[in-house]
């Protein structure tokens, strides 16, 4: 199916291409081409609904990669941008932090708060509601296709990328931007030069290198130590009673067999790309029309994402001075996920028998693949669309622009898992799903030019947006037929349904005032007004002011030295409304009961669902008076350039503050929920970022050789919560004022007692932990309160979840009609809590509890190499020895990576191909070849497969799948 459709994209390529010449417009529309009609075009229709200036990307390098998403663009290549990409899955869902973590994160859900708004030429998209990991009891994975949105963009097409971090260009974006934001430009029309353009790539990921594969009489091995280990204790027998049956036969094949299950998980992965534009026209009007498709698999469990992308965008002049345009972008994104047992439980929300794992032979593993490939159903679907049509019109300074825009997406997944897989209870799911944002954007601006040295730009905008998203989600156990795998046909036992619908409304008013003296000093004020539905009445309306002002120091003071090509200074302050992403807290009191659906989901946190009268309301209490959060911002920066812009030097530091944060705090048990919301929490994130840029090398005809190395530093803090408290706990974490919001909440580790005489004691009385007394080959925890006791009062805050230095190195030299490039980039200063050592070392606990972390998936049967000397302890102690929160699993996570290096060869054509009797001429331009391998190498000290490979909150659980090294060769054309 693929191969068909590459081939009917490469046909329909091809006819649009000879179609176009066959019927090109009159030479008397070509009038674009000189360079005042192309200018004048430009001004008419590329004049966008948003104006800031931000750190542009260098994209002619980056469109040659096979990347999919804006994420993965953005990685390693913009300066105070992390991405998180923690799993080598095509298509997931991916993170972006701009300047640091603005809340805390406790888990999955709390990821879309931190972050940054993504336009599309104007266009805000809207992206999944965090809703999505409400339904479930875990939050592994969301319901839905779990598809990231932002794969949806064919990155062939933008023309432009930049980040937006200062302050007052912010708050001209909004309440949208409180997080920074991603301005991304696609091709909007044509312009005169070559009308149309090809490429073609195609490559191959890499699975993993030599794979050492175990089994049984390795697990029998790691195990015997501890039986060793506690043998004069007498313990040795008890041990050995604990062994798990798949383990005790010896002569059992299918787990003492020869392993090699490898060659069915891992494969090496085709990548392929595929994209073409056409465009035409001139002055009056033009139009331009660009159509791609990728493919991307992965090198792991038989996973794929393929998409279809297409753009169309069409320019007119209606009348002298007014004008018309319009841009639509569609995608359709197909994903095939992984096939994890831990995954499938956690969809179902049931515990099966997992005290026998799957089997390490490649014959019983085959077996199950193909009965799981037969019966199985997992289709997931996203349909994407976007874009607007607009008015403009230009009248001696004044221009008016208003535009209607659209961004809608659709979600559907189908799953089915027949009864021989799920121990004779078969599971069906269906979800669909939509999130769309209509909004209509006007906005007038009026140039005006005093005595040759005042230069002032007034503007007036006005922004309505509404957003809706909304849900259907139903799931079904026990049907009678497996050949039946739907609810309307398979006579299930229990159907479970779920609906909710999320409504937001923003409006917005803001008033600017640009004021420029001679060339060398600019001011700018602006005046914004929001209002939100999402927000309780009594404070539903938020005024936020900025301003910024720079000071060209080349210009006023340094004119005549030549030395010196440019030295800007530049400072903004802004207040910026956050938006708020759930409209629950709109509501007033309100709470979430789990017990309403009858199997322990949550009911749906919107007052669009139930109206809960049950308790216990686990969910906790809102009640009245919560106000709108917002972010104070500020940051001053320098920016000099030497030696006819050879040496480029920018210097920032920043200072982002965001107010009245909402979080849960405790309540007494007697009220009847656990917790309450609340807002007061502040947070500060602030740092310095450094870029240096340069042409080392600068011959037109000889070698050149341009480099730019980018560092941002980064450090949050906790400035205060709400009700006065100056601490909490949540889950796992705790959250203590003039701390950072990503430290872990660890017990130290000081070794093991390897005596009952070296356990500490207070008259006679041991230390203990819940009145369990400490002994021989016991872990050795610190008493940090000195009571005898060890509890949560002994846990200390240590560690960062995120790299407080993160950073870039970027190289490309060219010789000739050759040119090579070199990506590197690396973070530092992060720590990561090696999850998956905890659960291997503490096999006792979990295999006697039915939880998701006892599931043993195929890749169990791997040596990954883990740090393996930590202390062998007394897991029948009843301490919980190897419970993941200690620092004996905190590893240090600083990496550097070559993420990518780029040949390419330039083959001048220049040749003129005539068309027949019709006697039109075309030239094809130069032809550019390339090769461009990724993730070649990682320097790192962590124990785990990839240090990017870590969860969201920094925990390492070994799930994500490989980040694999790819090889890919392409070739670029334009006529």
């Amino acid at each position: 199916m693929v191969k068909n459709a590459f081939i009917r994209l490469l046909a329909l390529t091809v006819l649009a291409g000879f179609c176009h010449y066959l019927y090109a417009m009159p030479k008397s529309y070509q009038t674009f081409q000189s360079a005042d009609s192309l200018e004048s075009s430009k001004n008419s229709f590329r004049e966008d609904s948003i104006d800031c200036v931000g750190q542009k990307l260098e994209l002619s390098g980056l469109s040659l990669y096979p990347y999919l998403s804006v994420q993965q663009l953005l990685k390693g290549n913009a300066v105070g941008v992390y991405v998180q990409e923690n799993n080598g899955e095509p298509g997931v869902m991916q993170s972006s932090l701009i300047r640091g973590m603005s809340s805390p994160v406790f888990s999955n859900k709390d990821v879309a708060g931190n972050q940054p708004v993504v336009f599309l030429n104007g266009i805000p998209l809207l992206t999944d509601n965090s809703f999505v990991y409400g339904i479930k009891s875990t939050d592994v994975n969301p319901i839905g296709t779990g598809t990231n949105i932002l794969a949806g963009l064919n990155l062939s097409d933008i023309e432009s990328i930049e980040v937006v971090k200062d302050a007052a260009e912010l708050a001209k974006l909004g309440p949208l931007a409180a997080n920074g934001a991603i301005l991304i430009k696609m091709k909007d029309g044509y312009y005169g030069g070559d009308n149309v353009f090809v490429r073609a790539s195609g490559g191959m990921s890499i699975q993993p290198g030599k794979v050492e594969m175990t089994n049984a009489a390795n697990e029998r091995a790691f195990r015997m130590q501890f039986a060793e280990k506690c043998a004069d204790d007498g313990q040795r027998t008890a041990y050995l009673n604990r062994m798990p049956a798949w383990m005790n036969d010896l002569r059992d094949l299918n787990f003492y067999g020869k392993p090699d299950w490898a060659d069915d998980y891992y494969r090496m992965a085709p990548l392929y790309n595929l994209g073409a534009s056409i465009g035409g026209g001139g002055k009056i009007a033009n139009y331009i029309f660009m159509l791609g498709y990728t493919g991307n698999n992965g090198v792991a469990d038989d996973t794929r994402f393929g998409k279809l992308v297409t753009n169309i965008a069409l320019n007119m002049t209606l009348a002298e001075k007014f004008g018309m345009s319009c841009l639509i972008n569609a995608s359709r994104l197909t994903r095939k996920g992984n096939r994890n047992l831990r995954d499938r439980y956690a969809e179902v929300e049931y515990m099966p028998d997992l005290s026998t794992p799957l089997s390490p032979t490649a014959s019983v593993y085959r077996s199950y693949l193909d009965y799981y490939d037969e019966y199985n159903k997992n289709d997931n679907l996203n349909h994407l669309i976007n874009g607007y049509l607009g008015l403009h019109y230009d009248w001696k300074g004044l221009y008016l622009d208003t535009r209607l825009q659209l961004d809608y997406n659709t979600n559907s997944r189908h799953v089915y898992w027949p009864s021989d897989l799920m121990e004779s209870v078969s599971f069906v799911s269906d979800y669909s799903g939509y999130n769309r944002r209509l909004s209509w954007n006007s906005k007038a601006t009026y140039q005006l030019t005093a005595q040759d040295e005042h230069s002032f730009n007034f503007e007036l905008q006005e922004i309505i947006q509404k957003d809706v998203q909304h849900y259907n989600y139903s799931k079904a156990y026990d049907g009678v037929d497996d050949t039946k795998p739907t609810t309307n046909g398979g006579d299930f036992q229990y159907i479970h349904r779920f609906s909710d619908k999320m409504q937001n409304s923003l409006v917005s008013t803001l008033f600017s005032v640009d004021y420029g003296y001679k060339d060398w000093l600019g001011v700018k004020v602006l005046f914004r007004s929001d209002g939100a539905s999402n927000v309780q009445k009594d404070n539903r309306w938020l005024f936020t002011p900025a301003f910024s002002a720079n000071w060209n120091l080349k210009n006023h003071l340094f004119a005549g030295e030549n030395t010196l090509s440019d030295w800007l200074i530049k400072a903004s302050w802004a207040r910026i409304g956050r938006f708020l992403d759930n409209n629950r807290f709109a509501a007033g009191p309100q709470y979430t009961g789990e017990e309403l659906s009858g199997v322990g989901q949550p009911v749906v946190s919107s007052y669009y669902g139930y109206a809960t009268i049950a308790r216990p309301y686990n969910s906790g209490w809102i009640g009245y008076g919560m106000g709108w959060p917002y972010s104070d911002k500020w940051n001053v920066s320098t920016a000099v350039s030497l030696f006819n812009h050879r040496l480029n030097l920018e210097l920032e530091y920043y200072n982002n503050t965001d107010c009245d944060l909402i979080t849960t705090i405790p309540v007494a048990q007697e009220y009847g929920y656990q917790y309450q919301y609340m807002d007061g929490m502040k947070v500060r994130n602030s740092g310095v970022e450094l870029s240096l840029s340069g042409k080392i090398f600068d011959n037109p005809k000889g070698f050149r050789w341009e480099s730019s190395f980018g560092l941002a530093y980064n450090h949050n803090e906790l400035l205060k919560l709400p009700d006065g408290y100056d601490e909490l706990v949540i889950g796992n974490r705790k959250l203590k004022v003039g701390h950072s919001i990503d430290e872990f909440w660890l017990y130290q580790n000081k070794g093991i007692y390897t005596s009952d005489e070296e356990v500490p004691s207070v008259n006679g009385v041991k230390l203990s932990m819940n009145s369990i007394p400490f002994s021989k080959n016991d872990p050795k925890w610190k008493d940090v309160d000195g009571n005898n006791i060890i509890d949560e009062n002994d846990k200390v805050l240590k560690g960062h979840t995120l790299p407080p230095f993160t950073g870039n190195f970027l190289n490309q030299f060219k010789y000739d009609r050759f040119d090579l490039s070199v990506n590197l980039f690396f973070a530092f200063g992060h720590n990561a809590l090696n999850y998956r050592s905890s659960q291997r070392y503490n096999f006792l606990a979990l295999e006697s509890t039915p939880l998701l972390e006892t599931v043993k998936e195929i890749f169990f049967w791997q040596n990954t190499h883990d740090k393996n000397d930590y202390p062998i302890y007394n897991q029948m102690s009843g301490l919980s020895p190897y419970q993941a929160e200690q620092d004996l699993f905190l590893e240090k996570l600083w990496y550097l990576k070559l993420r990518s290096l780029t040949l390419g060869y330039t083959l001048p054509l220049n040749k003129s191909v005539g068309l027949g009797k019709m006697n039109r001429k075309t030239s094809l331009k130069d032809l550019y070849f390339y090769i461009t391998a990724n993730n070649l190498f990682t320097i790192t000290d962590f124990s785990g497969d990839d240090p990017e490979l870590v969860d969201f909150d920094g925990y390492y659980r070994g799930y994500g799948q490989p980040l694999s090294r790819s090889v890919v060769v392409g070739l670029k054309f334009n006529f």
